[in-house]
């Protein structure tokens, strides 16, 4: 058990470790989001990277492409989706070029941009992905919620994503 899941009205865990994180809701819900969105994001690498050789970071780049008109967008409209690294967008293209997964190409409206589109190879991995990455997350989050808390978890990461976004726009 973690201190944020177990602490005591000292402040320590159950095993003595004082807990540095703070005694407020607001502070231990933090905790239990972060270490919650670490366990399952670590899992949910594993199992998808053992599978079929994709990171979490691969999938999301794949994902954008596939719900994009023609499977395909511009680097700068593929940096804003990102979840995961934006920065490491350039790598992760490369990357997933070498494997013959995406190819990239200027774009014909403006040759100065870059365009990204999944092949057909990458069409075929990530249709394969998809289905395996649905299986994770019904094995490991779906147990978890009823709808009504579905609906209530979706609203409140919905005003922190906001709140982090009026952040970075201020």
């Amino acid at each position: 058990m973690t201190a944020s899941s177990s602490g005591t009205a000292t402040g320590q865990d159950q095993r003595g470790r004082q807990d540095l994180t703070g005694h407020s809701p607001k502070a231990q819900a933090w905790r239990a989001f972060f270490e919650t969105s670490a366990i399952i994001s670590d899992r949910m690498e594993k199992r998808l990277h053992s599978s079929t050789g994709l990171r979490l970071s691969d999938y999301n780049l794949m994902l954008l492409l596939a719900e994009a008109d023609c499977d395909q967008l511009r680097m700068g409209e593929l940096a804003e989706g990102m979840v995961f690294s934006p920065s490491r967008l350039s790598y992760q293209v490369k990357s997933l070029e070498k494997r013959g997964m995406i190819t990239r190409f200027a774009d014909p409206e403006d040759r100065r941009g870059m365009t990204a589109k999944l092949t057909e190879e990458g069409r075929r991995v990530f249709e394969q992905a998809s289905r395996l990455h649905g299986q994770h997350i019904k094995q490991l989050f779906h147990p978890a919620l009823d709808d009504a808390e579905a609906r209530t978890l979706k609203l409140i990461c919905d005003q922190i994503k906001a709140t982090a976004t009026a952040e970075d726009q201020a």
